[in-house]
């Protein structure tokens, strides 16, 4: 490969440090475009998709989905500024992240409240037909929402 040709797409996997297969589904979803092709049909990528890959990282790193990592660099592309939309989204992370915290300590204090209960509860005796006399004997039903589904890679 000659060196003003671009990068192999091994080569960027390498320097961005993700797998080669992550960065074809990033060009099939659209957040990467599509590369230029050698003569003998080998993707060649300029050297600055490494920093878009690393930017991408980063973004999730924050809990940013693929889907709205998509819509903030389409809106760069688009030549206006994304710097609003991520503080929306920002904005919304921090809500259902506090949310997620009241949920955890009002299921923790529950959980507190029947491991003191359970204290004085015998142990039942190993030919009993129940698996856990303990687990059936809870009353507490965690009422926590799934994750958002936005996929990560």
């Amino acid at each position: 490969m000659m060196k003003d040709a671009g990068l192999l797409r091994g080569d960027v996997a390498r320097r961005a440090g993700v797998h080669r297969e992550t960065i074809r589904y990033y060009e099939r979803i659209g957040l990467l475009p599509r590369p230029a092709r050698s003569r003998s049909g080998y993707r060649l990528y300029p050297p600055e998709v490494v920093a878009h890959i690393e930017f991408i990282k980063r973004a999730q790193s924050l809990g940013f989905s693929l889907d709205e990592i998509r819509q903030i660099i389409q809106l760069s592309r688009s030549g206006r500024s994304p710097c609003a939309r991520v503080r929306q989204l920002l904005g919304a992370k921090l809500k259902e992240i506090d949310r997620r915290i009241a949920e955890l300590t009002e299921f923790r204090q529950e959980l507190a409240a029947f491991l003191e209960e359970l204290e004085s509860v015998p142990d039942q005796v190993d030919s009993s037909a129940q698996v856990c006399a303990l687990i059936e004997r809870s009353s507490i039903n965690i009422t926590m929402k799934p994750k958002s589904s936005g996929r990560r890679e």
